[in-house]
């Protein structure tokens, strides 16, 4: 990707994370928190431990890290500031408080860490890795400031465990924009095996890392319509967000009719408005 394209794509990303970050906690029935809980228990912080979280946003791992490191710290950064922001009021009003003390919030990134080399014992990214610009820069980056023998937790989405109603509504993007002549950025579609077990060690290999443990963690539920569908998908991630959000009412009324045909298309009633979001979980040590 050209610097150009690379700098659009950022900025279109920030935007996105920037608006959902009010909802971002509660999407799902708070399947975000689920998995920041899940891999912080996989990534067994220390206390005295000094942590990184990458790709913070509303800083759910590090709010779960900072009380089991105390009297260590965690410094999460991020791009979007409405996620710092969120972030940020977390933390606890009485400023004496050991979390308050412990963990702090960043605009940084993760391509281009300031902090010195060996500073930290623990580098987490929940959700973050397909986010990032570079996420073979970043992944280096992670392994300049750890200490030797120092590890990596990620968290990253495992999105060929969809549901086939999952599957049919992302087919229908790509012909969504087109019909509404919206053209938008996009990765390259690599990034969504970031989160396949034969994708993700490789990944960490080649940025130095040495994986000691892997685990799976699925979310699920239905919908019980087209409407709630669509706003479960709109936060889903940047295209369709932005696609849902550029529909007026008329629009997404048509939308919605699709998407209830499409369900009704599956055959199987228990199919329709099903959703799974799947997640594998990996640490791995700085060689």
């Amino acid at each position: 990707m050209d610097p150009d394209a690379s700098d659009e794509m950022t900025d279109h990303l920030v935007d996105f994370f920037d608006r959902i970050a009010p909802s971002y906690d509660s999407w799902a029935g708070g399947q975000h928190e689920r998995v920041a809980a899940r891999l912080v228990d996989v990534a067994s912080p220390q206390k005295g431990e000094h942590v990184l979280d990458v790709g913070t946003g509303t800083g759910l791992v590090a709010h779960i890290i900072a009380p089991r490191v105390s009297p260590g710290s965690v410094i999460g950064i991020d791009l979007s500031e409405q996620m710092l922001a969120i972030a940020r009021s977390k933390m606890s009003a009485d400023r004496r408080s050991t979390t308050n003390k412990t963990v702090q919030f960043l605009g940084m990134a993760a391509e281009q860490l300031v902090f010195k080399p060996e500073t930290f014992e623990l580098v987490t990214m929940g959700e973050a890795l397909a986010y990032l610009s570079d996420p073979n820069d970043a992944l280096v980056e992670a392994h300049r400031v750890l200490r030797p023998g120092g590890r990596l937790a990620v968290s990253v989405q495992r999105r060929s465990l969809s549901t086939r109603a999952q599957d049919l509504f992302f087919q229908g993007l790509a012909p969504l924009a087109r019909r509404h002549s919206l053209s938008l950025p996009r990765y390259s579609s690599e990034r969504a095996r970031f989160g396949e077990p034969d994708v993700l060690p490789q990944l960490l290999k080649g940025a130095g890392f040495d994986v000691t443990r892997m685990t799976e963690m699925v979310t699920g539920g239905r919908t019980r319509d087209a409407h709630e569908w669509t706003d479960l998908m709109a936060g889903a991630g940047p295209l369709p967000h932005t696609l849902i959000r550029a529909l007026g009412p008329r629009y997404r009324t048509e939308l919605e009719a699709d998407v209830e045909s499409a369900m009704e298309s599956l055959g199987d009633p228990d199919d329709a408005f099903r959703y799974h979001h799947s997640y594998l979980i990996a640490v791995a040590r700085k060689r």
